[in-house]
């Protein structure tokens, strides 16, 4: 989707669910916490969003700045609509700031709503944006609970073993940085690898991995969603 200046898209384009993609996004001082809260919107710089909001709910984690009440994710809400925008049209007060003619992804949200419990940084790892799911929201304890790539892990596996073919996890591959593929597929045309790539902000925007044909790569989100139609699309591509 193609966004120009103040037309605005549309989210929504799937009835809420467990898989329904959240967008987990930082806010680090008051003053853009309030205008979520009390105004409904979050912004997002275009230089380093990726073509698509691919969320339709938006959660907020609190940096340690916010004190007692920070390091975690307290608060989410659907996003409604968001709009391309320049800086000092969003805070007209600050026409003066240096990044006045930036160009702004402005989420249009809805009320804030509470979660059941706050998910908590224990860890302490860095955050910047993150997707996750609607149901692992709800659910998690800790931030490291949001993580997708297990959980689409098992999914996928439970459906191959349903259509009776030989799957195994952790195979061993000479792929780099990962020793191990998350699946291996076995049949009539030999074996297939497959990675399944956390939907990590920033790097949505990258360039494939190069081809090769024994080796795919998946995102976990589509597999949580759709895990028929991606080892469909696996096995016809294989």
């Amino acid at each position: 989707m193609r966004l120009e200046p103040d037309r605005p898209a549309y989210s929504g384009s799937h009835p809420a669910d467990a898989w329904t993609p959240v967008l987990v996004a930082v806010v680090n001082n008051a003053e853009d916490f309030a205008r979520a809260r009390d105004q409904h919107w979050y912004r997002i710089p275009v230089r380093r969003a990726p073509r698509h909001i691919a969320a339709e709910y938006l959660a907020l984690y609190q940096t340690g700045r916010f004190g007692n009440l920070g390091r975690c994710v307290r608060y989410y809400a659907p996003i409604l609509r968001y709009h391309l925008v320049k800086r000092r049209d969003l805070i007209p007060e600050q026409s003066d700031h240096p990044r006045a003619d930036e160009q702004y992804f402005k989420l249009e949200i809805g009320p804030l709503a509470e979660l059941p419990r706050p998910i908590a940084n224990k860890r302490h790892p860095r955050l910047t944006f993150l997707y996750t799911t609607l149901q692992r929201l709800l659910a998690a304890e800790d931030v490291n609970d949001l993580w997708l790539r297990g959980a689409a892990r098992q999914k996928l596996y439970a459906v191959i073993q349903e259509r009776g073919l030989a799957v195994e996890c952790w195979y061993p591959v000479d792929m780099g940085d990962r020793p191990e593929a998350d699946l291996a597929l076995f049949g009539p045309h030999g074996r297939l690898t497959l990675t399944i790539d956390e939907p990590w902000w920033d790097e949505l925007d990258e360039s494939p991995p190069p081809y090769d044909a024994s080796h795919h790569h998946v995102n976990a989100l589509e597999v949580l969603r759709d895990p028929e139609g991606v080892l469909k699309r696996l096995l016809d591509t294989s």
